[in-house]
């Protein structure tokens, strides 16, 4: 009697395996991490990068003024000839420097970038994947 309830609850739980293992797949596959553009870095890395990252906020001054990362300086495009010099003067060369936005579809950290790379000539650039929402987790 023991044995065959031991049996179909075995069973049961085996029934209900099948199901958790098949949405736990379908979960991962749905998650897969997009393909980083040239010039991107994750969230991940720029962590590992620790103290060595300089921080650029390319989103505009409200909401640079009602959050941002920590110690990150703001230079974004409708400010730029206005934000230039003090980030130049904040700016330290021997970190990498990894600009966000909003993240999304937000392109501002990418024309930021750019134009660190070709006015200012700095070359250790990069994009934060995700921007400030992946930051936040969102």
């Amino acid at each position: 009697m023991i044995a065959r309830t031991l049996r179909q609850l075995a069973f049961v739980l085996a029934l209900a395996l099948v199901p958790a293992l098949v949405s736990g797949a379908w979960q991962l596959a749905w998650k897969k991490e997009e393909p980083l553009a040239p010039g991107e870095v994750r969230l991940a890395t720029a962590r590992e990068w620790g103290d060595k990252v300089q921080w650029v906020d390319a989103r505009a001054r409200a909401k640079y003024e009602r959050t941002h990362l920590p110690g990150a300086l703001l230079l974004n495009e409708d400010e730029w000839d206005t934000l230039v010099k003090p980030f130049i003067d904040e700016w330290d060369p021997d970190k990498t420097l990894v600009v966000y936005c909003d993240g999304g579809t937000c392109d501002a950290s990418h024309a930021v970038a750019a134009r660190i790379r070709k006015e200012l000539s700095i070359r250790d650039v990069f994009v934060l994947k995700g921007g400030f929402a992946e930051w936040e987790g969102k």
